[in-house]
């Protein structure tokens, strides 16, 4: 791994956390030393702090996406909670944000996790021709920067020329406390994507799945060029889907939906606010909650 900070105490700490991980560490005390080091050697990983002399992070990690050939995996430590300043870190090419208030119980597992998400990207297989494109928070093969950069650029088109662009948020989970599943979700997921895939607009609409708790499935359906009505066609297309399913895994689940749309007036929201805009809504309307099998009102289980 590549630690780049220009605060040694900072920079030794996180250093040894990962050394104690088994993990092979180099030091850079600022973007610009930083790719002079990965101009003469590879490291799938870099951890960043956010501000620094010379060159900060994000111009450090822009730079890098510009010149790196090989999968580098960006991870950005950040004591800023500044939702923009994240958007601008996603578009640059950040995988992860950590906030450095606590980092220390997560960063080695995370850096992990990114070890294995570099892996998958080198081994990843173009999607077909004739399906959506979805990308994966949840494997890691495709991180947060693939989702809010693509949606930001999105965003940004549809605003240039006066076109429309809804974000609807998905969600399948256990009807109740008694469906929860101590196993996971297991292949309700995968049914649900083949659902989406199947309802939305093909070469057009585009779908990322969320993080989400163990026994629940949260996607994305990013839809360029789309009103109320293609958005509500998508909907009832998985809705139908759903709701008629045989499929075993999907017992016991329900289905959740919420839709944000870009506004062609006023303020543009960030990409992490539409997406969040989105999931407001769909946590506002599990009171209605559409059951495999059937069509029918439940109580949320719980408040989370």
């Amino acid at each position: 791994m590549l630690v780049v900070d220009d605060d040694e105490l900072v920079r030794d700490c996180v250093a040894a956390l990962l050394r104690e991980a088994d993990f092979e560490v180099a030091l850079a005390a600022d973007g610009e030393e930083a790719l002079t080091v990965m101009g003469r050697r590879w490291f799938p990983v870099v951890v960043t702090d956010r501000k620094m002399p010379v060159l900060d992070g994000i111009e450090f990690v822009a730079r890098l996406r510009a010149v790196s050939i090989a999968p580098v995996y960006a991870i950005m430590l950040t004591a800023i909670a500044d939702p923009h300043d994240y958007e601008r870190g996603y578009c640059a090419g950040v995988d992860l944000y950590i906030g450095k208030n606590g980092y220390e119980r997560e960063l080695a597992a995370k850096v992990s996790a990114a070890l294995g998400a570099v892996r998958r990207r080198q081994s990843a297989q173009v999607a077909a021709a004739d399906r959506p494109i979805t990308v994966d928070l949840e494997t890691g093969a495709h991180t947060a920067r693939h989702l809010v950069g693509r949606l930001h650029s999105e965003m940004s088109y549809a605003a240039r020329l006066g076109l429309g662009l809804n974000v609807v948020s998905v969600c399948i989970e256990p009807v109740d406390a008694n469906a929860r599943r101590l196993g996971g979700i297991g292949n309700a997921s995968d049914a649900l994507l083949d659902a989406v895939h199947a309802a939305v607009r093909p070469k057009l609409d585009w779908v990322a799945r969320l993080p989400a708790s163990r026994d629940s499935c949260r996607l994305a359906i990013v839809m360029p060029q789309a009103d109320e009505a293609q958005s509500a066609a998508v909907e009832q297309g998985v809705r139908n889907a759903f709701v008629s399913s045989d499929e075993s895994a999907l017992r016991g689940m329900g289905l959740t939906f919420g839709t944000a749309a870009l506004a062609n007036a006023g303020d543009k929201p960030t990409a992490l606010g539409l997406l969040a805009e989105a999931e407001r809504q769909r946590r506002g309307s599990k009171a209605n909650m559409t059951a495999a099998g059937n069509v029918r009102n439940v109580q949320e289980a719980d408040a989370a």
